[in-house]
């Protein structure tokens, strides 16, 4: 199940790199992690490739992680450190913009990358309904 939601998210659009944003951390290890305090809140959608993507993160750094590809919904508990989003399922996002009115996010598996761009949504107005349902409970 996990390799599925890896390689789905890998598919979602793509540009050949070099390394695996694949981590072996454990949800013990997830739990322990000191997440990056910032300055503002709340939720960024966006899409990476053909899927609808919404970031939820807090002002201690902690959220949620949804992306729905119209065909699989994967979602996941996230932390930020420092410009790294950890996943509770041991993805990793490598931050490369993030601030009150959008964020970019990169991850890179099996040698494929993709990009999410990510605006400000508050409202969640362009989200698929089991997004929102996981991003509101």
């Amino acid at each position: 199940m996990v390799v599925k939601s890896v390689l789905l998210s890998a598919m979602l659009a793509f540009t050949l790199v070099g390394c695996t944003s694949i981590t072996t951390m454990t949800p013990a290890q997830f739990n322990q992690l000191s997440s990056t305090q910032i300055p503002f809140s709340g939720n960024w959608t966006g899409t990476g490739g053909e899927a609808l993507t919404v970031l939820q993160l807090n002002r201690q750094g902690n959220g949620k992680l949804c992306i729905d590809n119209n065909k699989d919904v994967m979602s996941y508990r996230v932390k930020l450190v420092n410009n790294v989003l950890y996943t509770d399922q041991g993805l990793k996002l490598n931050v490369k913009t993030i601030n009150a009115a959008q964020a970019t996010l990169q991850i890179r598996i099996l040698g494929l990358g993709a990009t999410f761009e990510l605006n400000k949504d508050d409202a969640l107005k362009h989200i698929t309904p089991s997004c929102k349902a996981f991003i509101n409970a």
